[in-house]
């Protein structure tokens, strides 16, 4: 592998350096919207994935995006890539695309009125800010909630889950979006946190076992 990684290396630095910079720090990287790197990667995936299974990681490839998986307990997942607000609204959204897959276009703020009217602001709270003690509700709460949601929103969009379709990063919080066929890693990657093999299974069931089951650090009020 030295020889030919070497040989890869020096003869394609700049879009190997580009590749390794993205795969490592969690972005997907989709045949449909990054296609140089990717015709690279698949040209070149024999020795790529021996490079990165040496450093740790499985280079994998699902529905025409390459990412990485980390070793955890004997398997390889890219749950640990991701913090718990990624990983609730990634399975959130992948619960839109496939109820949209046709045209899996959606409005950022109604998304969050709808997430809004599912899930107890306590439980977004847990989610998206930290876990307290003795909460209750108030305005400003609600506020640092949907600031938190916009951050999260920025995070898949660099992580090429999601594509913005108007506006800009900065007011992605009441934007159009675009949910992509990567943000599918998400059902498969809860049905594998809760080893669960039944795909029909309601992913707002999905959510609620990830608050109630997940552990979180918790804070006194402030």
């Amino acid at each position: 592998m030295q020889d030919g990684l070497e040989k890869l290396i020096r003869e394609n630095n700049p879009i190997f350096r580009r590749i390794n910079y993205l795969l490592l720090d969690g972005v997907n990287i989709s045949a449909s919207n990054i296609p140089s790197e990717y015709a690279f990667i698949e040209e070149n995936e024999e020795i790529l994935s021996e490079y990165y299974e040496f450093l740790g990681y499985k280079l994998q490839n699902y529905d025409s995006n390459y990412y990485l998986s980390v070793a955890k307990k004997d398997n390889y997942t890219s749950f640990e890539y991701y913090s718990k607000s990624e990983t609730f609204l990634g399975m959130y959204l992948s619960l839109k695309f496939f109820q949209n897959m046709e045209n899996p276009v959606f409005n950022t703020g109604d998304l969050f009125e709808e997430l809004n009217s599912i899930f107890a602001l306590e439980h977004l709270y847990e989610i998206f800010v930290k876990k307290m003690q003795n909460f209750y509700e108030s305005d400003k709460r609600l506020e640092t909630v949907k600031d938190n949601y916009a951050k999260t929103l920025r995070q898949l969009n660099k992580y090429n889950f999601i594509g913005i379709l108007d506006g800009t990063a900065a007011n992605i919080a009441n934007s159009n979006i675009e949910v992509k066929s990567s943000i599918k890693r998400f059902f498969d990657l809860a049905l594998e946190l809760y080893d669960k093999d039944n795909e029909d299974m309601d992913i707002g069931e999905l959510l609620n076992i990830f608050i109630n089951e997940t552990d979180f650090d918790v804070l006194e009020e402030d």
